[in-house]
C-alpha cells in the first residue's frame, strides 16, 4: 500500500521532560546529551549519556594526573605520561566529537579500545601499586554498556582477565608473598571478572529484548493510530497530515495538488439488503480498486469514515487528474456488484475532485470542504458521476 512520508505517532506526542533547574542543572544535562543530541525516548541514550559520563571523568582524572606527574608531586616516568596525556586528548575529542554528531558507534569503540589500552598499561606501569590492579575490575561494566554487544563485551573481559593473570604470575605485580597468595588473588580476580561479565551480559540481553518488544509495539501502536483497521487504509486523522504537508510545499512542486473525495452511492439500502459483513466486504473490494488505481508512490489513498474515501495525489494537468477519476469510477462499477437502489444495476461511487491553486492560502478543512460540496453536486446530478469543486 502507498505510504505518506514519515508519518508517526511519537511526533504528535510532547515530550514529557522537566527542564534543568538551575545553572549547574542545565550544563550537566547539556554535557550529557551532547548539546541537545539526544533526549529519553532516544535509543542511543544510555550509550551518549555514558560515553560523555566516562570521557569527562576521564578528562578530569587524566587532566589530573598530568598536572601532577608535570607539576613533580608524582614521578614523571614515561610510559605513565604517555597515557595521561593520550587519555586527556581522546576523551576530550570523544565530548567534543560527539556535539559536532560523531557516530556513537565509532565512539563508543574508541572509548572501549583506550579504556581497555588504559587500565591494562596502567596495571603495567604502576603494577607495584596494589590499588592500581584493582582499576581493571571496573572494566566489564562499562565494556557491555558501551559496546552494547554479549560476545565483544565477554571477549574483552577474558582478554583482560588473562593479562591481569600473566602480569600477577610474571613477577611484576605485587609483591606477594608465596604462592598461595599469588593463587588466591588470580582466583578472585578472575571470578570478580568473570561474575561482572555474567551479570553484564544478562542485563545486555534482556534490555534488548525489552527494546526490541517496544519496538515492536510502538510499530504496532502507529499503526492502530494511523490505519483504518477495516481495509488497512491510512485514516483521517493521518489523512489531515498528509494534506497539510502537501499543502505547505505544493508551491515547491510544478505539478498540481489534487483531492478526489468519493463515497459509495445507496450503501445503506446495500448494506440493509445484504447485512453489514457483506458491506465491510465491499469497503475493502473499494479499497483495493482505489489503490490499484492510485498506484504511483506518492498517492495516498485514506478511509475517512463509513463509506468514505479520499486520495491525495499529484497531476501534470486537469485533464490527467479527470482520467484518474473516471478509471476509479469505472473500475468500481466493473467489480459487478449488484446495487439494490441504483442507480446503476452495479455498486457506484460519486466523488468530487478538488484541484489547489499555487499561490492561494488555504487549510485542509478548506480543501475538505469544497470536495465535499462538488460529492455533493455530483448525487443531486444523479450519482454514479464526480464534479469538479468550485475555485
Amino acid at each position: 500500500m502507498n505510504r505518506p512520508e514519515r508519518i508517526l505517532v511519537e511526533s504528535h506526542v510532547p515530550k514529557a521532560v522537566d527542564p534543568p533547574r538551575g545553572v549547574f542543572g542545565r550544563f550537566w544535562r547539556d554535557l550529557m546529551t551532547s548539546g541537545g543530541r539526544t533526549d529519553e525516548s532516544c535509543p542511543d541514550f544510555l550509550r551518549i549519556t555514558l560515553l560523555n559520563l566516562v570521557q569527562s571523568t576521564g578528562v578530569l582524572v587524566w587532566g589530573l594526573f598530568l598536572l601532577l606527574l608535570l607539576s613533580g608531586v608524582l614521578e614523571p616516568r614515561p610510559g605513565r605520561l604517555i597515557i595521561d596525556a593520550a587519555g586527556l586528548v581522546i576523551a576530550l575529542s570523544v565530548v567534543i566529537g560527539l556535539r559536532r554528531g560523531l557516530s556513537v558507534p565509532v565512539a563508543a569503540h574508541v572509548t572501549h579500545a583506550f579504556l581497555f589500552l588504559g587500565l591494562l598499561g596502567l596495571s603495567f606501569t604502576r603494577a607495584q601499586n596494589p590499588l592500581t590492579m584493582t582499576l581493571p575490575l571496573i572494566y566489564p561494566a562499562l565494556a557491555f554498556l558501551l559496546l552494547d554487544d554479549i560476545r565483544r563485551g565477554l571477549a574483552g573481559t577474558l582478554l583482560m582477565t588473562a593479562g591481569l593473570n600473566i602480569l600477577l604470575s610474571s613477577g611484576f605485580g605485587p609483591n606477594l608473598r608465596d604462592s598461595d597468595m599469588l593463587l588466591d588473588g588470580a582466583l578472585t580476580i578472575t571470578v570478580v571478572m568473570l561474575f561482572q561479565a555474567a551479570v553484564m551480559a544478562l542485563y545486555v540481553h534482556h534490555r534488548k529484548q525489552s527494546t526490541s518488544l517496544l519496538r515492536a509495539v510502538s510499530v504496532q501502536l502507529n499503526e492502530l493510530a494511523s490505519h483504518d483497521p477495516l481495509t488497512g487504509l491510512y485514516n483521517r486523522r493521518t489523512f489531515i497530515e498528509v494534506l497539510e504537508r502537501e499543502l505547505a510545499r505544493r508551491d515547491e512542486d510544478k505539478r498540481l495538488l489534487a483531492f478526489l473525495l468519493f463515497d459509495v452511492d445507496h450503501f445503506k439500502a446495500y448494506n440493509d439488503t445484504y447485512g453489514h459483513p457483506k458491506g465491510d466486504e465491499l469497503l475493502k473490494r473499494l479499497a483495493g480498486i482505489a489503490s490499484s488505481v492510485f498506484s504511483r508512490g506518492e498517492d495516498v489513498v485514506f478511509r475517512l469514515g463509513g463509506e468514505e474515501f479520499g486520495v491525495v495525489f499529484h497531476t501534470e494537468t486537469p485533464e490527467q487528474a479527470a482520467d484518474m477519476a473516471d478509471r476509479l469510477l469505472a473500475g468500481v462499477e466493473a467489480m459487478w456488484e449488484p446495487a439494490p437502489s441504483g442507480p446503476h444495476a452495479y455498486v457506484t461511487v460519486s466523488a468530487g475532485l478538488n484541484l489547489m491553486a499555487k499561490g492561494h492560502d488555504t487549510t485542509a478543512n478548506q480543501v475538505y470542504s469544497r470536495a465535499d460540496q462538488a460529492l455533493y453536486r455530483a448525487k443531486q446530478n444523479g450519482r454514479a458521476r464526480w464534479c469538479h469543486a468550485s475555485p
